[in-house]
């Protein structure tokens, strides 16, 4: 088994804050010490260099805590308890989430929840910092500060929601309210969502002049394009089309990469890219591009099943640029592409980690649009995607069949991105007939995962998901 490493930048202002919310696996899910350098209390909020580390603390413990946390699990564990891949190794890590049979006590489980918290209690604390303080911040950054920390908020309750269900729902930094705090619904947690990016929507820039260009912070377009993606789980299809529509031709800075460019999908502030992270190495390489791609004189640790391998089309570019193939021993294996940026193979510009793109986004109108019967734009939008990966038009005339039509090109344009399969399959009730046939182990239960034993320990408000 290859051990996971990760080289982290030496930013020191966010560093510092990062320290503080690693804590033990073991306390209750938002008991978590404040930064002992205190930028999480309001009375530190007094410049504009301490909200900017603030926020800089924010994405590094969203995406770097460790490497098995949120960026790892979004896609390498997702995935497994999917059917885009399956882990190849003597050692049993990732079986239960291959198997879907996962136990309460489940480490990365537990790993991927923490990390969440985690950064939601950071977003909490900024939006309180920033709202209590009493000068010396100028007025655009407290209005970025607040939007960002609201947006990530948003972004973590996202997946928290889809993958475990109803979850506590936690918007302070009050200790004592907070491990105390029961499950919310799935509804509420979706209510407070959309509240969050409707804020960020209306207080974000337009561009990315914040960050000097780089798409690696939420702007406004980025929150809309999380409503879309909202709204669609929510079944809103008008506003799920609205929404995803204004990405489409509203501004300038999107466009789709064209089909020479598909193995640049996720370079550096390309013109697809909605939202990028950092990577979080000091080298250009991601911890995708890392695990995902190895050298091809072995077989992969992660390899991609033969149910997806077999889903491409004839033809389909997105199979030659993104997928690879390693033949071992006269066999070969298949593996998640995407990513090009190793240890071992660097690319020019580098690449960033893409948690959302345009081509979602031309899926979501689609959708929405065949929910709405309106066949022909929801064909028209398929179509965009099918013939930049060099196929002909979809052949889906009735509503049913285009629904299906579009479940395909989710699966294959947005593989091993952020559990988006896993996600899919559930939100269309669509599991058990996927993975009951995919899985000779699949129970319905297995569509969301285990609330964390040590949790429930720890706060006895928690109750269990049925089945575990």
């Amino acid at each position: 088994m290859k051990t996971l490493k990760i080289n982290y930048k030496i930013w020191i202002s966010t560093l510092v804050i990062t320290i503080g919310m690693v804590t033990s696996s073991c306390k209750k899910f938002v008991d978590v010490d404040p930064p002992s350098n205190q930028l999480v209390t309001a009375t530190v909020f007094t410049s504009d260099n301490t909200v900017k580390s603030a926020l800089a603390g924010m994405y590094v413990t969203f995406a770097i805590t460790n490497s098995y946390d949120t960026e790892f699990s979004l896609s390498f564990v997702t995935g497994n308890s999917a059917d885009e891949t399956q882990y190849f190794t003597s050692v049993a890590d990732f079986d239960p989430f291959v198997q879907d049979a996962l136990q309460t006590d489940n480490s990365y489980c537990l790993s991927m929840w923490s990390s969440l918290y985690k950064s939601i209690y950071q977003a909490n604390a900024i939006i309180t910092g920033v709202n209590n303080s009493t000068g010396g911040i100028s007025d655009a950054l407290k209005a970025e500060a607040i939007g960002e920390a609201k947006f990530m908020r948003a972004l973590c309750y996202f997946y928290l929601t889809n993958l475990w269900g109803d979850v506590p729902l936690a918007l302070t930094t009050d200790q004592k309210v907070n491990n105390q705090l029961t499950r919310s619904s799935k509804a509420l947690v979706y209510q407070q969502i959309s509240k969050d990016l409707t804020d960020a929507k209306n207080t974000l820039l337009a561009d990315y002049s914040f960050t000097s260009s780089q798409r690696t912070r939420p702007n406004k377009y980025a929150a809309i394009a999380l409503l879309a993606r909202l709204n669609l789980y929510n079944k809103d299809w008008p506003n799920a089309e609205t929404n995803a529509g204004t990405l489409i031709g509203a501004s300038s800075l999107y466009s789709l990469l064209n089909a020479s460019a598909l193995s640049g999908i996720f370079a550096k502030n390309n013109t697809e890219a909605i939202l990028q992270f950092d990577n979080a190495n000091s080298s250009d390489y991601t911890t995708e591009g890392q695990y995902y791609a190895f050298d091809n004189t072995t077989i992969p640790d992660f390899q991609l099943t033969s149910n997806l391998v077999n889903a491409f089309e004839t033809g389909d570019r997105r199979f030659t640029s993104w997928v690879g193939v390693s033949n071992y021993q006269g066999a070969n294996y298949y593996y998640l592409s995407k990513y090009k940026n190793t240890a071992n193979n660097t690319i020019a510009g580098g690449e960033y980690c893409t948690y959302m793109r345009l081509a979602e986004q031309y899926l979501i109108r689609a959708e929405a649009r065949a929910q709405q019967n309106n066949l022909g734009g929801a064909i028209a939008d398929i179509n965009v995607i099918r013939s930049r990966a060099g196929l002909t038009g979809t052949t889906a005339v009735t509503q049913a069949n285009i629904l299906l039509a579009i479940e395909q090109e989710r699966r294959i344009e947005l593989f091993g991105e952020y559990s988006h399969r896993w996600n899919d399959l559930r939100r269309t009730g669509r599991a058990d007939a996927v993975l009951g046939a995919a899985k000779s182990g699949w129970k319905a239960n297995a569509a969301l995962y285990p609330i964390p034993k040590t949790e429930i320990q720890n706060n006895n408000n928690l109750t269990q998901n049925s089945g575990y």
